[in-house]
């Protein structure tokens, strides 16, 4: 397998979330780590310092129902803590309680609070509006500059070229992506909805191996999201368009079903099957010729078992178990087997984010390819493996408060470093490559 030197990557970043900004806005002062534990609230039941010091801390690791009822208690003892009411607004928003928040906020309109108090209660007013509209839209838009040690290695295990020859060359490119998602509620059936989105991207090489792609891609399905469980599935079509050529168009089913088994752990099961069909001008010239008995043409099916499990309010972890098969009319393109995924990603209070993902996939041919890799050559065996470590912050984040309560929240930058591998049987070669990326990523609306 090849191997490539490569720099030392640094970034230095930090990211709010939207809890958490909240959390330092309400100006609780600090007390000793021992006055937040739950044995202190049974002490002082009534002292509304010590059940905001829990709260804030419940917050933190994830305990909302727990925040709640401190903040209950504390608004009892002290209605005029405008910043714990606020605290307390956020709290019942995640629990998914948007008329009590909207009571809550309506209560802090007539009070003062601080410029970044009141940016973030008419940030949850919006989110409350969107929330209880029966017609949602969101989406994100993203511009990112890669690097890829072996851009031309990446090119050929993403797609495949069995008739592209074997390189091994740097490459930079542009990305820009971009996603449109629509919601809409069904009226009579609680928690069920009808949504639709379309999402685009395009990769374009300024420096080194010609790698541009664009790729395109529309939904439509419907959903359900309940307390304990939520399901989606619907038809969806993509386009793939390859160093300025079209190269796939992809058309079928998926769906995916979650179950909260607790309150921080989560399991899930998706699926996909998609019928594909190829633009390979000198396959489809030798299938004609029978010289091959079909092309790469076939039906794609992919599952996967996952559990994800909350370690704190910062922190969470996940894992899936899956088994791709690749059907193709010419037998030595058609492959099947199981793969592995799994992330990490954790927060400091002040909202600063790392993001582990990593992934294998085994991968057994159907059938030798004599014509293609030659008489005499083994069944194509793959081993494709890749991983990324990011670390992100919205442009709110280096404000002096941390948060603004506005635009900035939702507008973040990232920065990543990237792996990629294939093992594979001879005459094909190894890739081995890492890789850069700097991304501006905005997000918006209620039905992302």
């Amino acid at each position: 397998m090849n191997r490539h030197s490569h720099g030392n990557v640094r970034v230095r970043a930090l990211r709010a979330t939207l809890l958490a900004t909240v959390v330092g806005l309400f100006g609780g002062v600090a007390l000793p780590a021992a006055a937040q534990d739950f044995e202190a609230v049974l002490a002082a039941p009534d002292d509304p310092d010590v059940n905001l010091a829990f709260a804030r801390n419940a917050v933190g690791e994830g305990d909302l129902l727990g925040a709640a009822a401190a903040l209950e208690r504390v608004l009892i003892a002290d209605p005029n803590r405008h910043g714990a009411r606020l605290l307390y607004a956020v709290v019942l928003y995640r629990l998914e309680d948007l008329q009590g928040a909207r009571d809550q906020l309506d209560l802090l309109e007539p009070v003062t609070l601080t410029p970044l108090q009141r940016a973030e209660a008419t940030k949850y007013r919006e989110k409350i509006a969107r929330g209880r509209s029966t017609t949602r839209v969101g989406g994100s838009l993203s511009v990112a500059v890669t690097y890829e040690e072996d851009a031309a290695g990446a090119l050929s295990t993403q797609f495949d070229p069995i008739l592209a020859p074997a390189l091994d060359e740097e490459g930079s490119s542009t990305v820009i992506s971009a996603r449109l998602n629509v919601a809409h509620d069904l009226a009579g059936a609680p928690g069920h909805s009808i949504y639709g989105g379309v999402g685009a991207s395009d990769k374009s090489t300024f420096d080194g191996a010609d790698g541009d792609i664009r790729r395109g891609e529309a939904e439509l399905g419907f959903s359900y999201l309940g307390r304990l469980n939520g399901w989606n599935a619907g038809v969806v079509v993509r386009a793939i368009e390859l160093l300025d050529e079209p190269y796939l168009v992809e058309a079928g089913v998926r769906g995916q079903a979650s179950w909260r088994l607790t309150n921080a752990t989560t399991l899930s099961l998706s699926g996909e099957a998609v019928n594909q069909a190829f633009d390979e001008p000198a396959v489809d010239a030798a299938a004609a010729l029978l010289l091959i008995d079909g092309d790469r043409d076939g039906w794609r099916y992919d599952v996967k078992l996952g559990i994800s499990h909350r370690i704190s309010g910062r922190s969470s972890v996940g894992v899936s178990l899956g088994w791709q098969d690749k059907q193709a009319d010419y037998e030595p393109f058609g492959y099947s087997g199981p793969g592995v995924q799994a992330y990490f990603d954790t927060s400091t209070r002040r909202g600063q984010y790392l993001t582990l993902a990593a992934g294998t996939q085994f991968l057994e041919y159907d059938a030798p390819d004599p014509f293609f890799l030659g008489f005499g050559s083994s069944t194509r065996e793959d081993v494709r493996s890749w991983a990324r470590l990011a670390v992100g912050a919205p442009l709110s984040a280096f404000t002096q408060a941390g948060g603004t309560g506005d635009w900035r929240e939702d507008l973040n930058v990232e920065a990543a470093v990237t792996y990629g591998s294939r093992e594979s049987e001879a005459p094909l070669a190894d890739y081995d490559s890492w890789g850069a990326e700097l991304r501006l990523a905005w997000r918006f609306g209620g039905a992302n």
